[in-house]
C-alpha cells in the first residue's frame, strides 16, 4: 500500500486553484508537477499554491517524464476523454472532475479503458460533501419516524453568464451544453445520493433563450426513482439573488437543504411537519466553506487512490449515469 502520493495536474483555471489548496491539506498528497497549454499559467498557479514544481504545455510529456502516482484532470469537460485515456495508457490512476465527460459514449470509453488498464479512478462530485447534505444523510438515517419518502424538490438560480466566465464554458461543443451539464450533473448527483436510488423514468425540457449564446440557459427535469419516488430539478442561469437547495418530503415531516444565505432560509439543514407548522434549523453542522467541502472530497479520493479502500468515493459508473441523465433529452447529433 503506497503512502504517498505523487499528483500531477492537468489544467491551471479557477477549479484547479480550488481544488489544488484542497489537495495540498492532505499530508499524504504532493502535487509533482502541472500542465497547461498556457506554461505561464501553470508556474503562476505553482506560484499560488506556494509549492516548487516542474510545468509542462503538455500533459503527454508530463506524465512520461514525472511518472505521478495519481493524475488530477481539472481540465475543460472537452478534454477529459483524451486527457483520461493518456492516462489509462500510462498506468496512472485517475482524479477526475465533474462532468466525467461530454456524453455517454465518451464516458463508456472511459470505463472500458479504467477497466482494460487496471488503474483507479473517481470523480469529483463535490456537492455531496457539503456539510448540509452530509446533515441530511445522517439525519434520514438516525430518524426512521419520518416514514417513506414521497419526493424531491431541487432547485439552482444563478447568474450562469457573468462577465468573465471561461470561453468554453459558453460553448456548446467544448462545455457539453453549458449550464445542462456543468450544473445538472451536481443537482441529479446529490438528489440521487440522497435517495440512494437510481432513475426509472425522466423527462427534460432545456431553454436556449439567452440572447448571443448557443449553449443552452436553463432546464427542468422530472424523474421518479426504481423505488417511485417522483423528484423534480430546476436551474435558470439568469439575474437574481443565488438560490440552491433541495427539499426532501416524507410522511412525517419535511427536510429543507439550504446551501446559500439570501434572505430566506440561512445556509443549514431544516425540519418542519404539522405538529410544528414550522421549520427549526438542525445541527451542529460540519464545517464547511469551500475549502473544507473540498478537502473531504479529495481524502475520500486519496484514500481510494492509496487503497486504504477498495471502494471508489465517487465510481465512474456513477458519474457515467449523471452524465446520460444530464443530456438524455439532447436533440441526436
Amino acid at each position: 500500500m503506497k503512502e504517498k502520493l505523487r499528483i500531477a495536474v492537468m489544467g491551471a483555471g479557477a477549479i484547479a486553484r480550488l481544488n489544488g489548496r484542497a489537495l495540498l491539506s492532505i499530508p499524504e498528497a504532493e502535487i509533482c508537477a502541472i500542465s497547461n497549454h498556457h506554461p505561464e499559467k501553470a508556474a503562476a498557479l505553482a506560484a499560488e499554491l506556494g509549492i516548487e514544481c516542474p510545468v509542462y504545455a503538455d500533459w503527454k510529456p508530463m506524465l512520461e517524464r514525472e511518472k505521478p502516482d495519481a493524475a488530477a484532470i481539472f481540465l475543460p469537460h472537452y478534454l477529459h476523454l483524451p486527457a483520461f485515456l493518456d492516462c489509462a495508457a500510462a498506468g496512472v490512476d485517475v482524479i477526475i472532475e465533474k462532468a466525467l465527460a461530454l456524453d455517454w459514449d465518451e464516458c463508456r470509453t472511459m470505463m472500458d479503458a479504467a477497466e482494460r488498464s487496471g488503474i483507479r479512478a473517481t470523480v469529483c462530485h463535490t456537492q455531496r460533501y457539503n456539510a448540509v447534505y452530509i446533515a441530511a444523510k445522517e439525519y434520514m438515517a438516525a430518524h426512521p419516524e419520518l416514514g417513506r419518502l414521497l419526493g424531491v424538490v431541487d432547485g439552482i438560480n444563478y447568474n450562469y453568464f457573468w462577465q468573465g466566465r471561461s470561453p468554453w464554458q459558453l460553448s456548446q461543443a467544448q462545455s457539453g451544453g453549458g449550464i445542462a451539464l456543468n450544473y445538472g450533473v451536481h443537482q441529479l448527483d446529490r438528489v440521487h445520493w440522497l435517495m440512494g436510488d437510481k432513475t426509472a423514468e425522466l423527462t427534460i425540457k432545456y431553454l436556449r433563450e439567452k440572447p448571443g449564446y448557443e449553449i443552452y440557459s436553463s432546464y427542468a427535469m422530472q424523474g421518479v426513482t426504481l423505488g417511485g419516488v417522483p423528484y423534480s430539478i430546476t436551474c435558470a442561469g439568469y439575474s437574481g439573488p443565488f438560490i440552491a437547495g433541495t427539499r426532501l418530503a416524507f410522511e412525517n415531516g419535511v427536510l429543507e437543504c439550504s446551501l446559500v444565505e439570501n434572505g430566506f432560509h440561512p445556509y443549514g439543514l431544516y425540519f418542519g411537519n404539522t405538529e410544528t407548522g414550522r421549520f427549526a434549523a438542525q445541527g451542529p453542522l460540519l464545517p464547511n466553506d469551500a475549502h473544507d467541502m473540498y478537502v473531504r472530497q479529495f481524502r475520500a479520493a486519496a484514500d481510494y487512490i492509496l487503497g486504504r479502500t477498495d471502494e471508489p468515493p465517487v465510481p465512474l459508473s456513477w458519474a457515467a449515469e449523471m452524465v446520460r441523465l444530464a443530456v438524455s433529452g439532447f436533440p441526436e447529433k
